[in-house]
């Protein structure tokens, strides 16, 4: 069995988040990395993503 996230209300914390090229982001639930691919894709190029999980 494969794992597959959808992430919750995506559009509306990316909207939040206004995520930039060359900046810096934290993700402290990165999971399955749902919000993570999007952020990525929009501060690149340049940007860090810093990605924490517990599990």
């Amino acid at each position: 069995m494969s794992y597959h996230h959808i992430p919750v209300m995506l559009d509306e914390v990316l909207e939040y988040l206004n995520c930039r090229p060359g900046k810096i982001y934290v993700d402290c639930t990165l999971g399955g990395c749902g919000h993570a691919r999007a952020i990525l894709s929009r501060i690149m190029p340049g940007g860090r993503l810093i990605g924490l999980d517990q599990d």
